[in-house]
């Protein structure tokens, strides 16, 4: 079978396997080639849509993917050109799944027409060989030709598929026994966290008002405070009950008492240092 596009330059059956020998392409039970006269730089892509789920794509940065190899990538880069380029990918068994063989133009070189003619080869063990030709314009027209759709069944056997209908979406890939193993132990650190012990211990500089009013379930201080230890002062903080007695208890705590007493302060007064209140708490210090 041949699709020739008007215009296109023909490449002989002979030249085009000379081509291949030339290069050393290898051939398997499904190959796809290329072949084109031109500078520029063309490629060719296999867009493998996999039977048992996910999508493999074959092309000059993925030359080894579900089973077939691009072993022949040329004007790759410049100064590599040469008058009789091809381009092979091969698969020496194909997986089961839906075949998609395209020719990119990856990269326009010299000052030729902008088309560029090209012959594509497709060869399937025991059937004849299919061959499409057509053009490829520059970036700004048709830089991409779909030249083969085929399926591949479990035992081997292709089916020619439609050109004018869209390639269909890919089944979901099967997920690795690694992956199950990586989302069951998410799943269990999950359910762990969820039914681990509450901590009743309270940290950090709230810890005491948790521990008094019983917020988060938190029953004691880092310290060993309980809610029995508690007391809230006359300025609103929690505090501890047995160092606010100590405190009441002490020496600084009386002779401030008497200061105040003596200044006749009633209510909240600071006491600050160098004040006449904190000379006067002093000094009644020094007479105890």
């Amino acid at each position: 079978m041949s699709l020739l596009r008007k215009g296109s330059s023909r490449i002989s059956e002979e030249n085009f396997r000379g081509r291949l020998e030339r290069e050393k392409a290898k051939t398997g039970a499904v190959t796809a080639s290329l072949a084109w006269n031109d500078p520029s730089d063309l490629d060719l892509h296999a867009t493998v849509n996999l039977a048992k789920g996910g999508q493999a794509h074959i092309h000059f940065r993925n030359k080894h993917a579900a089973g077939g190899t691009l072993d022949v990538d040329m004007h790759a880069r410049d100064g590599q050109e040469v008058d009789e380029p091809v381009e092979n990918i091969f698969w020496k068994k194909a997986p089961a799944g839906v075949y998609s063989i395209r020719v990119n133009l990856y990269k326009k070189r010299g000052e030729r027409a902008a088309a560029i003619p090209f012959r594509a080869l497709l060869k399937r063990d025991g059937e004849e060989d299919l061959s499409r030709e057509g053009a490829l314009e520059s970036a700004a027209g048709k830089s991409s030709v779909e030249c083969f759709r085929f399926t591949v069944d479990g035992d081997g056997e292709i089916t020619m598929g439609d050109l004018k209908t869209p390639l269909p979406a890919p089944k979901a890939a099967p997920m690795s026994a690694r992956s199950m193993k990586a989302i069951k132990s998410m799943k269990v650190m999950k359910v762990m966290k969820k039914i681990k012990k509450v901590s009743t211990v309270a940290k950090g500089k709230k810890s005491k008002v948790q521990v008094f009013k019983g917020l988060k379930g938190k029953l004691k201080t880092k310290g060993g405070l309980k809610k029995e230890d508690l007391i809230k002062s006359k300025g609103g903080k929690i505090v501890s009950a047995r160092a606010s007695k100590a405190g009441k208890e002490s020496k600084w705590a009386k002779a401030t008492a008497k200061a105040r007493a003596i200044k006749g302060y009633t209510g909240f007064k600071a006491i600050k240092k160098g004040g006449s209140f904190y000379e006067k708490a002093k000094e009644v210090l020094s007479e105890m």
